[in-house]
């Protein structure tokens, strides 16, 4: 993730256009347009708080429970160096990759350690499917019991995925960097496998599946978007010219939202949201700062959705915007997520370094800002987590002091 644009080369860019920067934020212009949304329910999924990358297989980045409401970072636990984002199971555990040391953990709510895993060399976020937990690894895609015993493993070719995808039945899905998508099912026997040379082959990669199962949507390098009909394993269409550095995030109408190459800074930006069919239902642009990768947006239980830049904004499921909040000089740098009470959870670095965190309503109140002034971290990373207990654990990015936060 993120490895395109070193943090030091974009806080100066952010200090240029952003130190004699007017708050451009806006109050809401629309917010009658409620579409109510779903758990989607997916058999294969474990029932945890968030077992995945984003939460679920359409990339919601949405809790069903409630997170922090201090605002407080109630504790940093060192790990190690991280590329990929944090899952959590069942029984107050939580799970991750170490990079640069090769190590597979799982530590409780606290930060203890429980079990860790050598020679696990993985950027990915684990997947909690089947039962059992799997990690598309550099070298190899493995699948482990919850207790950390490995069940079986697959040597595969350099794969940097930041997650794999698990579809209704409990088949698996990953791309390497060589374009080639992978399928294997739960128990590890190959499927099937194709190529196609506009998949985006990078860290970025995490597909996401429509609400039915039976379409998975690829992000592309010289496309925006694929979609994959699973069941006759052809691309039904694609959508765009621009390389998509995000997942893409599905409604329950199965309606697609995606923001093509957002590296330009202060050029013109666009977000889509497509039907099904790849046809595009609405558009909206936005200027500002840069889009980083895997800044996913957000929906939430109304079905508004979220999405930023230096700036938070809030669209009705229609496309309409509904408020923006300019976040302080800050650049948000990971994947927003939203919880039970439509609260939205902004992880972002500011122009002078710091990793920040903002809490805001569904209406655009600001709840809480965390801004950590130690600046002894690098900055905020992919796959926050939000727990049963209230808790946001936020991973850091290519991280040489190692620690994620622990948000309450």
């Amino acid at each position: 993730m993120k490895k395109n644009f070193t943090l030091f080369i974009l806080l100066g860019v952010i200090t240029v256009f952003l130190f004699n920067r007017c708050d451009k934020s806006v109050d809401p212009i629309v917010d009658n347009d409620i579409v109510p949304q779903h758990d989607i329910v997916w058999e294969s999924l474990s029932d945890s708080p968030w077992p995945m990358f984003h939460h679920d297989p359409q990339s919601t980045g949405r809790s069903k429970y409630r997170g922090p409401q201090n605002g407080i970072i109630e504790k940093k636990v060192y790990v190690g160096m991280m590329d990929g984002g944090i899952s959590i199971g069942r029984g107050g555990k939580i799970y991750l990759c170490q990079l640069t040391r090769r190590s597979f953990n799982s530590l409780d709510y606290s930060g203890n350690l429980v079990w860790k895993l050598d020679e696990i060399w993985s950027s990915s976020t684990p997947l909690l499917a089947n039962g059992n937990i799997y990690i598309a690894g550099v070298d190899s895609f493995r699948c482990f019991s919850e207790n950390g015993e490995m069940l079986w493993g697959r040597n595969n070719r350099r794969t940097i995925c930041v997650s794999p995808a698990v579809d209704k039945n409990g088949n698996l899905y990953y791309i390497d960097i060589y374009r080639k998508l992978y399928v294997y099912d739960k128990d590890g026997n190959k499927l099937w496998e194709m190529v196609d040379e506009r998949f985006l082959r990078n860290d970025d990669v995490a597909p996401s599946f429509s609400p039915d199962g039976n379409t998975l949507y690829i992000q592309g390098e010289t496309v925006s978007v694929l979609a994959l009909d699973i069941n006759s394993k052809t691309i039904k269409w694609t959508f765009g010219d621009k390389m998509l550095r995000s997942s893409p995030v599905i409604d329950n109408a199965g309606n697609i939202y995606i923001i093509p190459e957002g590296y330009a800074h202060w050029g013109e930006k666009t977000i889509y949201s497509l039907y099904p069919s790849g046809n595009i239902r609405w558009e909206f642009k936005f200027g500002g700062e840069i889009v980083m990768d895997n800044t996913e947006p957000t929906i939430d239980y109304n079905g508004n959705l979220y999405f930023g830049n230096d700036t938070l904004f809030s669209l009705t499921n229609n496309g309409d915007l509904r408020w923006k909040r300019f976040l302080d000089s800050a650049l948000v740098y990971s994947p927003l997520i939203s919880d039970n009470e439509n609260t939205v959870y902004v992880g972002a670095v500011t122009r002078s370094g710091y990793n920040t965190a903002f809490a805001y309503t569904e209406k655009g109140e600001r709840k809480w800002k965390i801004e950590d002034s130690t600046k002894n971290e690098n900055s905020m990373g992919v796959s926050p987590a939000i727990s049963e207990t209230g808790l946001i654990f936020y991973p850091t990015w290519n991280n040489y002091k190692g620690n994620y936060y622990i948000i309450k």
